[in-house]
């Protein structure tokens, strides 16, 4: 909410691209992304502000707690997929690892990339998650990849 130029800067490397705009998911959120909204629209910038449908994300939850995941919220990363697998042909997630420590490397990893906080054990339901990512690649629906992201892919 403060400075909106850095925000600006930061997006200008994605060039003509899509901003996830969480405005309707918290009401907490909705403030905050109708300020980004309007800071793109302001700068004229080439980046498309993108707003899910609230009835689409309840739908959403709906359908992946009718598959098993029991969460308060959804995470992210499954909304994302649920996205990329109704829009793209092929879908290569890296990232999704519901543990506390990385498969290959042992390193210490947390829910997100922009803290080390821990995740909060009761709002999403990560190894729920987890489980039917893992089943859809079984299935060849996607690709879950654990290692480092291959050029190809992005």
């Amino acid at each position: 909410m403060e400075r909106r130029r850095p925000l600006m800067e930061k997006l200008c490397s994605y060039g003509d691209s899509m901003l996830l705009l969480p405005a309707f998911s918290y009401g907490v959120n909705t403030l905050v992304s109708l300020r980004a909204f309007y800071t793109v629209e302001d700068f004229q910038s080439p980046i498309r502000p993108v707003f899910l449908n609230p009835q689409y994300l309840e739908s959403l939850a709906l359908f992946w707690d009718s598959q098993g995941v029991k969460a308060v919220r959804l995470s992210t990363g499954i909304m994302m997929t649920s996205l990329a697998l109704e829009l793209c042909n092929n879908v290569h997630l890296y990232g999704f690892w519901p543990f506390s420590v990385h498969p290959h490397s042992f390193q210490d990893l947390t829910n997100h990339y922009y803290d080390d906080k821990p995740a909060k054990k009761n709002v999403h339901a990560m190894p729920s998650e987890f489980s039917l990512l893992l089943q859809l690649h079984t299935q060849g629906v996607l690709q879950l990849h654990l290692g480092d992201c291959e050029p190809d892919y992005y």
